[in-house]
């Protein structure tokens, strides 16, 4: 005699008590973008012992935040498809179901009834990174990446650090070669929501810092400027010089920063305490300077 299994009984359960309504959604959670732009996304009721005429069933999708009518296939009754267009600058999308239909009760009576679904999303792949216009730069030159449905979200990564990176059309985007010591070879990412996709590698070269004058020599409480600069336009936020002395009591000055789309910018020194040493300059990807300093005594 064979053994009713447990799916045995959990099925019999739901015939005999009908709690087992759900809406099933048949589409997958990624799908091959296509040329049309235009995806089929799909439902079966699973009304197990609910009685149900399949004429009697209404079907919507609820996508983006609008209601949408979905079609029953003609084919099958318990099939329910709506053809979904995705917007250009959009890769993903979230959605739910609900199904109104009409069951038959005990002694021929009709109820009306409404199910709805678990939230669900799906997101396209095959976004293709076709290739970097150059494969090396120095720090904060500009960089394009030419690939295929871009986004204005999307973001490149040069060795693991965001750089800053601006859409330009769907196959084209532009980075600024972050400032990461040069001489050296890393990998590119493209960051595309949850997605990281791999883009190729990028040797970092040795970008040009000058600073004028070459030295310094002042008096305690005198003030000089020195004027910092590079061969191209510091990115957005600015691009910070980091420096450091051995002479810090001798020395009072701002942290450099070359402003958002300059090329220089001119820094107050004032002389401390008196004292013989040196500004040293540690930007990384660029060349290191060493700026002689003499604050003299009265």
């Amino acid at each position: 005699m064979r053994v009713p299994t447990i799916l045995t009984f959990a099925v019999l359960l739901g015939l005999l008590t009908g709690c087992s309504a759900y809406l099933e959604n048949l589409t997958p959670a990624k799908v091959p973008e296509n040329p049309s732009g235009i995806y089929t996304l799909s439902m079966q009721p699973r009304l197990l012992g609910e009685g149900v005429e399949p004429e009697t069933m209404d079907a919507t999708i609820v996508i983006n935040g609008e209601q949408y009518p979905m079609d029953q296939n003609r084919y099958d009754p318990y099939l329910f498809e709506f053809d979904f267009v995705m917007p250009e600058d959009q890769g993903e999308a979230a959605f739910y179901y609900f199904l109104n239909y009409e069951k038959k009760m005990a002694g021929g009576t009709v109820q009306q009834d409404r199910i709805s679904s678990d939230l669900h999303s799906f997101e396209l792949v095959n976004k293709y990174v076709l290739q970097l216009q150059v494969e090396r730069a120095p720090v904060g030159r500009t960089v394009t990446v030419l690939g295929r449905r871009f986004f204005p979200s999307d973001r490149i990564l040069v060795g693991g650090v965001p750089a800053q990176t601006t859409f330009e059309t769907q196959n084209e985007l532009k980075f600024v070669v972050p400032p990461l010591p040069a001489g050296e070879s890393y990998p590119v990412q493209l960051r595309s929501g949850a997605e990281t996709v791999v883009v190729g590698s990028f040797r970092i070269d040795q970008s040009e810092l000058r600073v004028a004058p070459g030295s310094l020599r002042l008096a305690p409480g005198e003030t000089a400027v020195l004027v910092f600069s590079v061969r191209f336009e510091a990115p957005a936020g600015g691009l910070s010089i980091p420096l450091s002395t051995d002479i810090p009591e001798s020395i009072i000055m701002p942290a450099v920063v070359i402003p958002e789309g300059s090329r220089s910018v001119s820094v107050p020194v004032e002389g401390g305490q008196p004292g013989e040493g040196a500004l040293f300059s540690e930007a990384a990807g660029m060349n290191p300077v060493t700026i002689p300093v003499t604050v003299v005594g009265p």
